[in-house]
């Protein structure tokens, strides 16, 4: 069975052989693109390059890109295939092939690659597209499985622009999932038998904004293939949720709750199963997002994505409430299994705090939402659906709840008037977030030239005139109220725009009083600085401009040591071509994504570091100079992936530090490297194959924090590594120095002698287990008795360690007998060991698991798990007694 990690590579590696250059995934935040909220298909980030607008790397492109959709989240668990977070493959031709070669690809893929049976292949097709229909027909697919599609199934087109006939791919199931056939292909009706994989559109026209249409010069491929639908076909999973891109969540989601989910719960349909699997796939699916999406910056808040991912975490949270997990918090701790089930870059650490902190903070919530309920009913004696859904609104307290704690009264309340309430306010929501950021590109529209000035390199404060005032779909004089999102250009903006691989500036604005926050700042088309601001402001009364002074120090620092450490690569990698891939500039640390032939090794890191060492100490002056590309490259200066596209040729700016490198960028730099202060590497993580991505701090306040609280952290993991050896051997010691010194220098001393008295502690651990192993159990203490004419052993030990040693020597020893052993591990929850060499043990440890609320599995010799019940040792046993005698 294919892995979905081995499907995707599939995917890269096919079209890489077809000569497309491999993107890739970007961030789930769209940069520059004010039009969408969410990277949310594999084009998405490619759309510069379809319009004209930049010069595409490659006229052949592939990537599997994440991406999320959130304007169906309450669908989410009830369907088969609908998901908030998920991976568009992809295969983009921009001017290169068309038709005949894009179908010869998707006829290649499925059937020499994928292996898929051709007679459970259905392709849709435009019924005037005949080019389309006579292809597939000339590579073999019967007639009886194209299917004629119409302009609404089978046409792309969104108005003014390119636009095209599609062709879809799709997947025949089989009866088991819908007795009707074709027909619902034929008068496209939504089911779980017929499953779309592929959608390839040819953009042929040109769309005049009035339906009038015309060949397009050059013609392109867009298409998009589902790597969720396509690893649920080959792995044979009912839904997409029971493949290895979800199971694993929703198995460490077992374990915090006494509920299982069920796989072929969709074929029995059981109501409260279904109930049951609904929240688990909740989890599973909500969490991918959150992860995802606050990895790649987003921070749970009132407001666009942020609202969005607060939203997906307390609906999860709900769905643990509803499984009956009593944790305070309990998301955070399947941070590590999402990164596990994907090939991103997840920094579990920061994502879990955050995750945690959100999860608290709704616990709080919910704990005041309580009390508020029980002071309503004091007042009035009864809940009205207004006032739930106040509760619900206004402090995210759960309807749910307030249904149980009224029903525990005997109260009953109206959900029909609270899911109105809902709906209305979802629209409203809807209107507010999405399409308003979908349409702040109308807006846009009205702005033809550039008619701002960025002085923000010589100035961090500023008075200015307003240019424009703008909402989603025009010019305003003025926002309604504290919580107005507005668009601003200013005739001259100290606030740096993202750009070049740096993040935008912070800051606030200041009018008449009034204090508006910088929620982001873009470049439109024109190069012109585009301010989102929330508050009260009018067009007419100047303002005033502060950026976050530390914060863009700190952007500078990060920017600067990009490019500093660019060269400190180069010389450690001397052999070898190293070209910069991508980077991420942030205050507080920076990411640089690079290609080489292996993984860096900790000496190949602590060189890197040793050379910037050195380019800091050497105070080396910054110097900008403004020439064109052509003299650019004559300096010697190096473009980098970001600087690789100018709207002026004759008009870029090189960044030189004397004596170490020049290079191409826009950015906020130091005036001398020994403003860098400190660097340190603190992660190295594969991004695929041959491309590694450095997550880097620097400042010396960042670096010492760091080293501070790895030293704590490196402390507690030694003080746990030595009480596991004490369990073993009681007068097991080491010593070792729990001083903190202060220097960053001897802090590293520490750390790496932290980590030889961690080899030492884990290389004794091993002798003492071995040794702990092999010690003989005296099982002559456990005593058996015939249950049911069976020579059978019940035995209970506190050490699960000599409960399994006994049991294995109790059962060599007795080959016809039956032996089952427990443990407590906690309340009312005991380890469950059923061994035998003569009997199956796996129908008596399933008979004792259905009866005792157990879980686990086993082979014919052993199978362990665990079992769940209120029953003291002594009944305990007398019940196991009774099901063996069963």
């Amino acid at each position: 069975m294919l892995t979905s990690k081995q499907i995707r590579q599939m995917w890269l590696d096919f079209f890489e052989s077809k000569k497309h250059l491999v993107l890739e995934s970007k961030s789930l935040i769209p940069q520059n693109d004010p039009s969408l909220l969410w990277i949310n298909s594999g084009v998405a980030t490619l759309k510069d390059y379809f319009s004209g607008k930049k010069v595409p790397p490659a006229k052949r492109l592939t990537n599997s890109q994440k991406s999320i959709r959130t304007n169906d989240i309450e669908n989410v668990g009830v369907t088969a295939r609908h998901h908030t977070f998920f991976e568009m493959l992809g295969n983009f031709s921009i001017g290169d092939y068309f038709k005949s070669e894009a179908i010869e690809f998707g006829y290649e893929f499925i059937f020499d690659v994928l292996k898929l049976e051709k007679e459970k292949i259905y392709i849709t097709y435009f019924e005037e597209d005949l080019d389309t229909y006579n292809k597939w027909i000339e590579l073999g697919i019967s007639k009886d499985h194209l299917i004629k599609g119409t302009r609404d199934t089978n046409f792309w087109d969104v108005g003014q622009g390119p636009c095209g006939p599609d062709t879809e791919i799709f997947y025949d199931r089989g009866e088991k999932y819908d007795k009707r056939g074709i027909e619902l292909l034929i008068n496209d009706i939504e089911n779980d038998r017929y499953v779309e994989i592929w959608n390839i559109v040819f953009s042929q026209f040109n769309n005049d904004g009035e339906n009038n249409y015309t060949e397009l010069a050059t013609k392109n491929i867009d298409t998009g293939a589902g790597l969720e639908r396509i690893t649920s076909i080959l792995q044979d999973a009912p839904t997409n949720f029971d493949t290895d891109l979800f199971l694993p969540i929703i198995k460490k989601t077992e374990t915090l709750t006494k509920f299982n989910y069920d796989i072929n719960n969709y074929f029995t349909k059981d109501l409260n199963q279904t109930k049951i699997n609904t929240w688990f796939k909740i989890i599973a699916d909500h969490i991918r997002a959150s992860v995802n999406a606050i990895n790649d910056g987003v921070s749970p808040s009132n407001v666009g994505r942020g609202y969005i991912i607060r939203r997906l975490i307390r609906r999860s949270y709900r769905s643990g409430l509803s499984l009956g997990i009593q944790e305070k918090s309990f998301l955070y701790k399947l941070v590590g299994v999402v990164k596990d089930s994907l090939i991103y870059d997840i920094d579990v650490e920061k994502v879990s705090k955050v995750i945690k902190d959100e999860e608290e903070l709704f616990a709080k919530t919910i704990k005041e939402g309580e009390k508020l309920l029980e002071h309503e009913l004091e007042k009035r004696g009864y809940i009205d659906s207004k006032t739930a859904f106040k509760m619900f609104d206004t402090y995210g307290f759960p309807i749910e709840l307030t249904e149980e704690i009224l029903k525990e009264k005997n109260i009953k309340i109206n959900l029909n008037e609270f899911y109105e309430y809902l709906k209305e306010h979802q629209e409203r929501s809807k209107g507010n977030i999405e399409a308003g950021m979908q349409k702040v590109i109308n807006s846009l529209s009205l702005i033809n030239d550039k008619i701002s000035e960025f002085i923000g390199y010589d100035y961090l404060e500023s008075q200015s005139k307003i240019l424009y005032l703008l909402n989603e779909e025009e010019k305003i004089p003025k926002t309604e109220n504290d919580e107005s999102i507005s668009y601003v250009i200013l005739d001259k903006t100290p606030f740096y725009a993202t750009s070049g691989g740096q993040n935008h500036d912070f800051g606030f604005i200041l009018q008449n009083g009034n204090k508006l926050e910088i929620l982001d700042v873009f470049k439109d088309k024109y190069w012109n600085h585009v301010h989102v601001v929330k508050g009260k402001i009018n067009d007419h009364d100047l303002v005033e401009c502060f950026v976050d002074k530390d914060k863009r120090k700190n952007y500078a620092r990060n920017h600067s040591s990009t490019h500093i450490m660019f060269h400190a690569l180069r010389k450690t990698y001397s052999n070898e071509i190293i070209e910069q891939l991508g980077s991420n500039i942030h205050p507080d640390y920076f990411t640089f994504d690079f290609g080489l032939d292996h993984r860096p090794t900790k000496d190949e890191i602590k060189m890197i570091e040793k050379i910037m060492s050195e380019y800091i100490s050497m105070s080396a002056k910054r110097n900008y100079i403004l020439t064109s590309i052509k003299n650019a490259q004559e300096l010697g200066a190096y473009m980098t992936i970001e600087e690789s596209e100018y709207h002026d040729a004759n008009n870029v700016r090189v960044v030189e530090f004397e004596n170490i490198t020049k290079d191409l960028c826009g950015g906020t730099h130091v005036e001398n490297s020994s403003v860098i202060e400190n660097f340190k590497i603190v992660s190295v993580d594969s991004k695929g194959t041959g491309v590694y991505r450095l997550r880097v701090i620097t400042s010396n306040y960042l670096v010492d924090q760091y080293l501070l609280n790895e030293i704590l952290e490196k402390q507690k993991l030694l003080e746990s590594l030595i009480k596991n050896n004490k369990e073993l051997n009681p007068n097991y010691s080491i010593s070792y120095s729990l001083d903190i010194p202060q220097t960053p220098e001897e802090k590293e001393k520490l750390l790496d002698h932290y980590e030889k008295i961690e080899e030492q502690i884990r290389e004794t651990y091993k002798k003492l287990l071995k040794e702990k192993n092999n010690e003989i159990v005296d099982i002559s203490v456990y005593k058996s008795e015939l249950i049911n004419d069976i020579k059978t052993f019940i035995i209970i030990e506190k050490d699960t360690n000599l409960l399994r040693k006994a049991i294995v020597q109790i059962r060599e020893a007795n080959f016809d007998s039956l032996v089952i052993g427990m443990s407590k591990i906690s309340d009312n929850n005991y380890f469950l060991i059923v061994a035998s060499k003569k009997y199956d043990s796996t129908k008596i440890f399933k008979n004792l698991t259905s009866n005792l609320n157990g879980k686990g599995g086993g082979n014919s010799i052993v199978s362990q798990g665990s079992i769940n019940i209120n029953l003291d040792e002594e009944s305990l046993i007398s019940k196991i007694k009774e099901l063996i005698n069963a």
